[in-house]
């Protein structure tokens, strides 16, 4: 699979929601819950805790269908969930974050990682081909990341690319400057957006404006994804 990762420095900037309809724009995605504080997607759709990535890293040999046995569904999106709740998350990643991702390597199609506020990377988000940092355009989210980037440069294997979400007094060309880094895409505040927050289809979404714009993303994402990755000597 190629892997994007979303992920935020503080706030909620919407990564879950953004999340799902990112990989509802894509042919064979699937989201996979990656945020430390704990996954919400269970509890959002009435899933169950399994099928999901405890059972994937229990699994024997990964082949490239493997994680097509524990995904469920979210409104017509198929989601790997993981634990709820902080403590249990770490250690899921910490003890088998490297069969996860063997397991989800090997298979056809997209993994759209929901990260969350990004800390510590997990070996899954490490591995991605394109990070995608949503963010605010206010000072106190650019400056954060602003102090995150170098770190995720140097640990992220693929491209770090920025999305901004909503209004705020910085334009995309004045983020590129002040942070050298690629704006991708712009994403607006929707009220629509509560549709998926509240565990609803994100077919009920497609003519929103949230959705155009994730459809957008999306097309730049997958151009992205065709370029080959540069391998950096260290």
């Amino acid at each position: 699979m190629r892997i994007v990762t979303l992920a935020s420095v503080r706030g909620a900037p919407g990564v879950t929601t953004t999340s799902l309809l990112l990989a509802a724009a894509h042919d064979d995605a699937v989201v996979v819950e990656a945020d430390l504080d704990g996954g919400v997607l269970a509890v959002r759709y009435g899933l169950g805790r399994e099928p999901g990535l405890t059972t994937l890293a229990a699994a024997g040999a990964a082949e490239s269908d493997t994680w097509r046995a524990h995904a469920q569904d979210a409104g017509g999106i198929p989601v790997l969930v993981g634990p709820d709740a902080p403590g249990p998350t770490a250690s899921l990643w910490r003890t088998a974050g490297e069969r996860i991702t063997q397991s989800l390597s090997v298979a056809e199609g997209l993994a759209v990682v929901d990260a969350g506020r990004l800390r510590s990377p997990v070996p899954l988000v490490t591995a991605s081909h394109v990070l995608l940092m949503l963010v605010r355009p206010v000072a106190e989210q650019l400056v954060a990341l602003s102090h995150l980037l170098p770190t995720a440069r140097r640990t992220i294997r693929g491209e770090v690319a920025v999305v901004l979400v909503g209004s705020g007094p910085y334009r995309a060309a004045e983020v590129e400057d002040s942070i050298a880094a690629p704006v991708i895409g712009e994403l607006p505040d929707d009220p629509a957006a509560e549709i998926l927050r509240d565990g609803g289809s994100g077919s009920r979404l497609a003519r929103s404006r949230l959705a155009r714009s994730v459809n957008a993303l999306a097309d730049r994402v997958s151009s992205q994804l065709r370029q080959p990755l540069e391998v950096t000597a260290s």
